[in-house]
Parts: structure tokens; sequence; C-alpha cells
């Protein structure tokens, strides 16, 4: 019997497809290009949604957000989650974990969800890493950056090294400040991005030789408040800082009615009372661009240094022989484009295309232009583990493209989710050439020709010459939605 391949599933939150060296070459990410370089770099990658609990809730379950529940930011779906992806691992002999960030359900949730039991005290993560969702092992914490006060198993963690770590956030002083970009006085060593790569690096060389594992190994940067540890902030300041062009004078006159709304902070007629998990002008980060811009590279240039220090631990020991490292990002970022920084609704492919690489035994060395979703990672993992499919799983198995086959199924193209809240829904079908984005309340829509128009300047919605084009984009929307949606189960009888 083929020994089953290891499989260590790396993202991170808020990073944009084109935030790594093989994308923007002056970003110095020497481990993922080595990865996009020897193993599949998907160019052509799109998240389930862009926004991080529904993305995240997808990858565990196998399924688009409205199959699974978890629509949004703050929805605790119930019942949760039903069967997942690393319990069909488990069962097929797997050992897995996850380390770093979770977000299935809302964030103040977290500590009670994982622990089982209402408020656990903070000794309780000293000696409780699971089991939880299907993961053997689990350590994790909450918050990004400056936002945080470190709770959970990171706390734990910070309070072993015996450090004093109320200086290095904000929130416990009181001089918290979301909209500041630049540098962040915490120590590298100390950083939850040295957290989740160490305690990655331990559990996996834990393992037994001849086990079989999943981990997922996963990182809170480059998500806003967009500050950055020393010495990669001043590090970042030697690069190219050419913020990306905000707003154009009558940019939105053909779209939609919210995008003319949200740019200038109105997204009242969505908000269901809890606020809309969106993107926002910021005039404050406007201001402050090309800080942002070096803080987000420096912290993609300390991540890319963390996942080396953890892929050079485990090959000094022979841990990557047999392993398949999968890299991605929950969703990307606007950074000041079209006058939006954050993630969600604009359908721009700021926010909606990803970084998804690819490498390890079996995979073939290639730069795929492929349609594929992140979504597309269930079925992939389960494939490589030997597990059957099953009929729910709503992602393709990238095996075939993996091991340089031609693309085994049709068409090529892919749906993005965005169910902000319950007041707004936006479903997007993207193909090779072009993006078609329809709302479930309005008869206002976007077309675009991503090949002649990628930054998506032109909406061919209303005009006539592309009304042809339209009905056939339609068409196959409401055929992969059909594709998608099932069968859940497999028929036993004839009655």
């Amino acid at each position: 019997m083929t020994q089953q391949r290891n499989i260590l599933f790396i993202s991170t939150d808020q990073q944009r497809w084109d935030h790594i060296g093989v994308e923007t070459p002056f970003l110095r990410t020497p481990t993922l290009d080595r990865l996009a370089r020897e193993g599949v770099h998907f160019t052509r990658a799109y998240t389930p949604s862009p926004l991080c609990t529904p993305c995240r809730v997808s990858w565990l379950t196998a399924r688009y957000p409205s199959s699974h529940g978890a629509y949004s930011i703050g929805v605790n779906a119930a019942p949760f989650p039903g069967l997942t992806v690393p319990q069909l691992l488990r069962q097929a002999g797997y050992r897995t974990a996850l380390i770093g960030k979770t977000h299935f359900v809302p964030r103040a949730d977290e500590p009670d969800h994982f622990a089982g039991q209402a408020d656990p005290s903070p000794e309780f993560f000293r000696s409780h890493f699971g089991p939880y969702l299907g993961f053997d092992h689990v350590e994790t914490s909450r918050g990004h950056t400056t936002d945080a006060v470190p709770d959970m198993h990171y706390r734990a963690w910070l309070e072993e090294k015996g450090v004093n770590y109320a200086e290095w956030f904000p929130k416990m002083t009181g001089a918290y400040d979301p909209k500041k970009a630049g540098s962040w006085n915490i120590p590298p060593e100390f950083h939850d991005s040295t957290w989740v790569a160490e305690r990655t690096t331990d559990w996996i060389l834990s393992q037994p030789s001849d086990s079989a594992w999943c981990c997922w190994m996963q990182f809170q940067d480059p998500h806003n408040p967009i500050v950055c540890p020393e010495p990669w902030f001043t590090r970042a300041g030697e690069l190219p800082l050419e913020p990306f062009p905000g707003e154009r004078p009558g940019e939105f006159d053909d779209k939609p009615a919210f995008y003319r709304e949200a740019s200038g902070g109105d997204w009242s007629r969505f908000d269901d009372g809890r606020g809309v998990p969106c993107a926002y002008p910021v005039r404050e980060l406007d201001a402050q661009a090309r800080a942002a811009l070096q803080a987000t590279y420096g912290m993609i240039e300390f991540l890319d240094d963390r996942i080396g220090w953890t892929l050079a631990q485990l090959k000094a020991v022979g841990r990557l022989e047999n392993t398949v490292v999968v890299f991605t990002s929950d969703h990307g970022e606007y950074h000041g484009h079209h006058g939006f920084w954050y993630k969600g609704l604009p359908a721009y492919e700021d926010a909606q295309r990803v970084p998804f690489i690819v490498w390890g035994r079996g995979v073939v060395p290639q730069r795929s232009t492929a349609v594929v979703n992140t979504l597309d990672t269930a079925a992939t993992f389960l494939a490589m583990a030997g597990v059957e499919i099953p009929p729910f799983t709503q992602g393709n198995d990238l095996g075939p493209i993996l091991k340089g086959e031609k693309l085994h199924f049709a068409p090529d193209c892919t749906l993005i989710e965005n169910m902000a809240t319950d007041r707004i829904y936006q479903l997007t079908l993207v193909t090779r050439m072009h993006k078609l984005v329809v709302y479930r309340d309005s008869d206002e829509g976007e077309l675009y020709d991503l090949a002649a128009d990628p930054d998506q300047l032109r909406n061919l919605w209303h005009e006539p010459q592309s009304a042809d084009l339209k009905t056939s984009l339609l068409l196959a929307m409401t055929r992969e939605q059909l594709r998608a949606q099932g069968p859940r189960h497999q028929r036993s009888a004839f009655a």
C-alpha cells in the first residue's frame, strides 16, 4: 500500500493574490517563490467568500456558505458544522492539528466553543488542546496585530516565556488606534507569527515518523491593523512603495448603487444592526498609504521567513519527503484600490482573488491558469488521503492538475458567495475571460471583460451589445450552481 502523504495547509489572513514575489518581483518571499517554482502556482484562484468565517468554514466542511450556514462574520451556524474534512481524515488514519487562527464562529464565542464550557479560565489553555471539530490537537488565539488582547493558547505561550506583553498590545493600555499604519514595538520572537511557526513545528516533529498527519498552520497576518514588527517594517522601506490608485472620477456611475453609497462610508441600507463586515473608505489610511503598504510588505516578508524556518526544521529531519504543502489566504485586501480598504462586497479581484500554491511529492511544477477555488482544497486533501469524496463535497479534486494532467472538470469557472448581512446577497461567477455579479434583491448587476479590463472600470451589464454574453454567463452560473448543489447523499434503494 502506498504511504499516505502528509498535508501541511498554510493560510494567511487577508493577503492579496499579487502580494508574493512571483507576482510582484521586488517582494522578498523566497520560501513562497520556491514553492511556486517547484510546485503548482495557481494564478487564477478565488475564495469561496471574501469574508473570514464563511471561507474558513468552507475549508472545514467542503461546502459553500449557502450550504454550511456560516454566511458572514459573526454568524454561529447551528447545528455546527456537520461532518468536517479533518474528521474524514482522522477516519482514514491521519493525525490532525490546527495551530493559529480558527474563526469558525464569532470571535467572542471562540474560547467557549473550543472549550465546550462558558468562560474557560486562562489556565484551561495550558493543558487543553482538543479534540475540536475533527482536529486532534488545537492551539489558537484571537485578534490581529494590535487589535488583540492575547488569550487562549497564545497567551499561555507568552506567559510561559515570562514576558510582560501588555506594553505591546495597546488595547491593554488604552492607546489602541485601529487606523494607525506603521511600525509595531513587539519583538518578532514574541509575535503570533513566530508562535504559529514554533508550535506547528513542535507538533509535527512530535508525530511518529510512520504516521500520516494533516496540520493546518493558520496565520493572522497581514490583516489590519496594518502594523509590523521591526526590523521587518524598516527593511520593507527599501522596496518600491507605490500605493494603489484610489477612486477614479465617475468610477461607480455604471455600478450598482451600493458602490456609491459605500464610497461615502454609508452601509446603512444593508446594516442589520450589527454593522456590515465589508469594505470601507478609510481617509486616515489613505493619508498613510505608503506606510500601510510598507507595513504590509513587512508582514508578508516576515511570514515568509517564519514559513521558511518551519520548512527548514522539517526538512532537516526528513519530514518533508512525503509532505504536500498548500499555501493560500482566506481572501484578499483592497488596500486603498478604488478607494476601499479591507474586504467584502465590491466585487473586485483585490478581495476575491487569492494566492494559491501546492508543492510536494507527486506535484508536477507548473504555472496553472485554471480558474479554481480554494474550496477545492477539501476534495483535494481527501483524494490525497485515499478517502472517498462524499457526495456533499462542493469543491473539485485538483489532483489531475497537480499531476500535470488535463483539467478534468468543466466548465473552467468558479462561484464566489458573499452574504455580508442577511440584507444583501451577492453571487459572482468568474470564468477565464469574464466576471458576472448578480444580486438576490436587485435588478442591478455587473459584467466585466477581465482580459481587456482587469481593473473592472467598465460595467457591461446594461450595454445592449453585451446582452448575448450576459445570457450565456447567466446560464453558466446556473449550471455551476446546480453542479455544486448535489446530490448530497447516495441513493440506497428504488423506493
